[in-house]
């Protein structure tokens, strides 16, 4: 078994398909109700990453001539400059073989040379990829839970009786669609409204908040692009002061057609208890109805304890389709310690 290190940006489509093809195998064969990944998909993950640059680290793991696993590594840009997020893949077929140990290593090794002491990861609850993360020193720092939506089977007159009650209690708000970039003179007055995510419950994660300057809001819109995720944005903007409120993002996958990401919803809070919340997110369904009657699920994430929003999309229609964990290692100061138990 021999681990590589590649340049994310030379990944060509017959490994950006295999390793699509393990994260596959690892879903079957963990019986996960996820989404196929192609390798589309992975190209754009690591070429592409949330600030339109390329993984800080990719490496591919061989038993002869075949890729059996794969790892990335992301540094955090415009924050949390402790903490790096990694992610590991191992072939069902060729688990126990010390493979995502060695990864690891390899990770936990450019982490530290970056000056990084805080690895996150997040993982599928039960599984043995958070059973070898816990082995390998990683403790669970939130309980998360992915929910779907399936848009043929939902309740559209109710959604628009949501949506009208919601109305009724945020008379003072207008709706803004904005599909795809932001205008230039948009951005300046974006930040307070992305970085109102801060408020959603960390539980024990230790992150510093998010900072989301003009670059890095126009970065993202162009990693999602790149990606093949189609951007669509709902913005509640207050009639009189003319002060962003509220948003919701909404990710339509063109890489794999259906498939549809409900990311950040948040209010900003000197605008709460206006109902703004449901009246953004059952707007925003009422339009992917009409932009996108194709998409067959929509899926997101919440922490378990993230209770005010989990109510919301229960009431929209959420089903529970899986339970999720983040976990973190702090890494100690002796260069000795990066060894873990062998898996």
């Amino acid at each position: 078994m021999t681990i590589e290190r590649v340049d994310p940006l030379t990944l060509d489509a017959a490994t950006a398909d295999r390793c699509a093809d393990i994260m596959n195998a690892v879903i079957s064969a963990n019986r996960l109700d996820q989404a196929p990944v192609n390798g589309r998909t992975f190209a754009g993950q690591v070429k592409h990453g949330h600030d339109d640059t390329p993984s800080n680290g990719l490496w591919l793991a061989r038993a002869g001539d075949e890729i059996v696993g794969h790892a990335q590594l992301e540094l955090s840009t415009w924050d949390n400059p402790r903490m790096a997020m990694v992610f590991c893949t191992v072939h069902p077929d060729h688990v126990g073989r010390g493979i995502g140990t060695s990864l690891l290593d390899a990770q936990t090794q450019a982490a530290r040379e970056a000056g990084r002491n805080l690895l996150l990861t997040f993982a599928m609850r039960d599984t043995p990829t958070s059973r070898f993360l816990t082995g390998a020193g990683f403790e669970m720092a939130q309980a998360t839970v992915q929910r779907r939506l399936r848009p043929p089977q939902l309740d559209y007159d109710a959604i628009q009786g949501y949506a009208d009650e919601a109305a009724a209690h945020a008379g003072d708000y207008e709706l803004v669609r904005l599909d795809g970039p932001a205008p230039e003179e948009w951005l300046p007055t974006l930040q307070d409204l992305h970085e109102a995510i801060n408020d959603a419950p960390l539980d024990d994660i230790d992150l510093e908040p998010d900072a989301f300057p003009p670059e890095r809001l126009r970065r993202f819109e162009a990693a999602m692009a790149a990606r093949g995720q189609h951007l669509y944005r709902l913005m509640a903007r207050h009639r009189e002061a003319g002060a962003w409120a509220g948003h919701t993002i909404m990710c339509v996958d063109e890489t794999r057609p259906g498939v549809a990401m409900q990311e950040d919803t948040t209010v900003v809070g000197s605008h709460r208890g206006h109902r703004l919340g449901m009246l953004l997110k059952a707007t925003m369904l009422l339009w992917m109805r009409e932009a996108h009657p194709e998409l067959e699920t929509i899926d997101t994430w919440n922490a378990e304890s993230n209770h005010h929003m989990i109510a919301i999309n229960d009431q929209l229609g959420c089903r529970v389709n899986g339970h999720g964990v983040a976990l973190q290692r702090r890494l100690p100061e002796r260069s000795d310690s990066d060894a873990v138990p062998t898996t």
